[in-house]
């Protein structure tokens, strides 16, 4: 089957690139693609090893969507209420330099929402919920894909951050990730929620001797799918051939997903805390967990490990029994 020129089937343009403050600003483009949004996630853990995972989507005029999920103790992770203190309304945007600063006032005009993003990090603080920071963890990473009549641009950077989060004090990693599309499509109404994304993980690992390692896997239909790996040597490893298979908790959350590409094979484990509450009318789970690479037994003091999962049957092709 041929394709329209322009149009690769599905398949990805992946690699390294600099996180630059233009990607922030609301009136960049990137192959005649608008800024949809940037979304902002992070996972860390209390002192007392509890699961705690926060997420805003920062549209270029405004950010609505913003949550704080809790994992207490024997529990998996729930919507905190302190959520609505995380202020909602129009976005400011201002650059100094390479430095660009996202925020949202509250009604009183101070405190409300702030990120800040330089060359060499990151700062982000939700007004008496949550003030992390840290620093930028390696070369961000980016990909391409098309179909006919749109396509999409998304470049993600994470960093290593500590702070503080009800309070409370935490380690982890933040992940800030950024879409531009064709006018008139989003996630959703594009071909990645109508079949083309199956499941996606944005990965972080901290071990115990200090070495960190990032990577970003996928894996969905029309040829949709890549591993981008910067390991603990720096190097970096990307293809978009990439296989995968999975196994399903009986409540539809996934339970291991595993990828293969080049001469590595990786799993993702869904945390014991790591089922994460689904959006009304939306047949995607998000989940928390750890991906190693397999064989690598070393301890891992701090991981992030973002899945999307979709529960509409496009992933059961790559469902396996329990192992």
């Amino acid at each position: 089957m041929t394709t329209a020129p322009a149009d690769f089937g599905g398949t990805c343009l992946i690699g390294e690139c600099t996180f630059a403050g233009e990607l922030l600003l609301p009136s960049t483009t990137y192959f005649g693609l608008q800024k949809s949004g940037s979304y902002l996630y992070g996972t860390v853990r209390d002192e007392d090893t509890n699961l705690l995972r926060m997420l805003r989507a920062v549209e270029p005029d405004r950010s609505t969507l913003r949550s704080l999920f809790v994992a207490e103790p024997g529990t998996q992770l729930q919507r905190h209420s302190r959520s609505d203190e995380m202020c909602c309304g129009p976005v400011s945007t201002a650059q100094d330099g390479d430095v660009v600063t996202l925020s949202v006032a509250n009604a009183e005009g101070v405190g409300g929402f702030r990120f800040l993003q330089g060359p060499d990090g990151c700062v982000w603080d939700e007004s008496g919920v949550l003030a992390l920071s840290g620093d930028v963890v390696g070369p961000a990473v980016q990909w391409f894909n098309t179909w006919e009549g749109g396509g999409c641009f998304s470049v993600t950077a994470k960093y290593r951050v500590g702070g503080r989060v009800l309070g409370r004090p935490v380690q982890g990693f933040v992940g800030h990730e950024i879409h531009y599309f064709t006018p008139g499509f989003n996630w959703l109404t594009a071909p990645y929620g109508r079949g083309r994304e199956i499941c996606w993980q944005q990965i972080a690992n901290e071990y115990e001797d200090g070495a960190i390692v990032q990577a970003t896997f996928a894996y969905g239909a029309d040829g949709w799918g890549f591993a981008m790996l910067h390991d603990e040597h720096g190097s970096f490893t990307s293809t978009t051939e990439i296989r995968a298979e999975a196994t399903v908790r009986p409540n539809g959350y996934p339970a291991t997903v595993r990828y293969e590409f080049a001469d590595q094979s990786w799993t993702w484990r869904i945390d014991p805390q790591g089922e994460r509450p689904s959006f009304p009318g939306i047949a995607m789970l998000g989940a928390d967990g750890t991906c190693v690479r397999d064989g690598d037994n070393r301890e891992i003091r701090y991981a992030m490990g973002n899945s999307d999962w979709w529960t509409d049957g496009r992933a059961g092709h790559i469902i396996v029994r329990d192992r």
